[in-house]
């Protein structure tokens, strides 16, 4: 009897020490699970491809934490908003996240662990209607599969080479037009003055355009017709311009000093206005526009020369 007790008591005492030993078994298997995936997001301007001071850091960001969970692949997602077409929005979030890529692996990752994509307007963080001009849907995300377990310690890559300062998009530009003009009057030897019609082309070479403008250097090559002293005829003039830049529209506003000369103008000095209204597509610029020159040789306002022609474009 003494020996059953004793074998009771025994049995008794071990069940607290099973139980507990389960627990055990059952936390660490919870804290083994794999984390969350981990996301950035690198936001640009309208209609732009270039990456920002900030940008560059949330890259960085994901190129160390890429280091430090040891993920496989990280998945390069380009966005943009609802303005523009398809197609074209398609095309920008590409170069979004080509741009978003390429800088990634200059901050130490390998381009067989980037898989990048554009989806264009598709997948808005910001549901908008169509047309709408939103930042928070101008993104690329940057997303990093969640690793089973950490990585082993391995030795930190070399620093990236320190970058040189970027110049900024679009800082110089070529443009060729053709240029339509009437000259209100041509004073001619022993009459006193025609008018006359004059066409050809125009080359122009822009330096700094931006938001604030620049300047423009425009060359002429033009022939005289409908008048007394029909010819070869030239215009060269340099002009400041505000320009800003309003994404796919940029309004111009010039002012043109320089001079004509040759067949069917009086030869001298010209000044004026000029207005056109540009239109960005895909790195060309399109720009029909119109100006005056007033003639310092002629003294009334209205004996200048009207100009009409069409820009076409290429900023570099």
């Amino acid at each position: 009897m003494r020996m059953l007790l004793v074998g009771v008591s025994l049995l008794a005492m071990s069940l607290p020490v099973a139980a507990y030993a389960q627990q055990s078994s059952t936390s660490g298997g919870a804290s083994s699970q794999m984390e969350s995936d981990a996301s950035y997001m690198v936001f640009f301007a309208f209609d732009k491809a270039t990456l920002t001071d900030e940008a560059r850091q949330t890259i960085g960001d994901a190129a160390d934490a890429y280091r430090r969970t040891g993920a496989a692949r990280l998945r390069v997602v380009g966005h943009t908003d609802t303005v523009g077409t398809s197609s074209y929005n398609l095309d920008l979030s590409q170069r979004r996240a080509d741009a978003v890529a390429r800088e990634l692996e200059r901050q130490g990752v390998p381009a067989q662990d980037i898989a990048m994509t554009g989806v264009g307007e598709q997948d808005l963080l910001v549901p908008t209607a169509d047309g709408v001009r939103e930042r928070q849907n101008r993104r690329v995300e940057i997303m990093l599969p969640a690793a089973p377990a950490p990585a082993p310690v391995v030795a930190a890559p070399a620093a990236p080479q320190p970058m040189p300062p970027a110049e900024p998009e679009g800082r110089y530009g070529f443009s060729v037009a053709p240029l339509y003009g009437h000259n209100f009057r041509e004073t001619d030897q022993g009459d006193d003055g025609t008018e006359n019609d004059l066409a050809g082309i125009e080359l122009g070479f822009m330096a700094l355009p931006g938001y604030l403008g620049g300047v423009s250097l425009k060359q002429g090559v033009l022939w005289s017709f409908n008048g007394e002293d029909d010819g070869l005829t030239g215009r060269t003039v340099a002009s400041i311009d505000f320009a800003p830049d309003l994404g796919m529209f940029q309004p111009v506003f010039s002012i043109n000093v320089g001079g004509v000369y040759g067949k069917g103008v009086q030869d001298g000095f010209v000044a004026g206005p000029e207005i056109g209204f540009g239109f960005n597509i895909a790195g060309l610029t399109l720009r029909p526009k119109i100006a005056y020159d007033y003639q310092f040789r002629n003294p009334n306002w209205d004996e200048g020369i009207l100009w009409g022609g069409l820009d076409l474009g290429l900023r570099f």
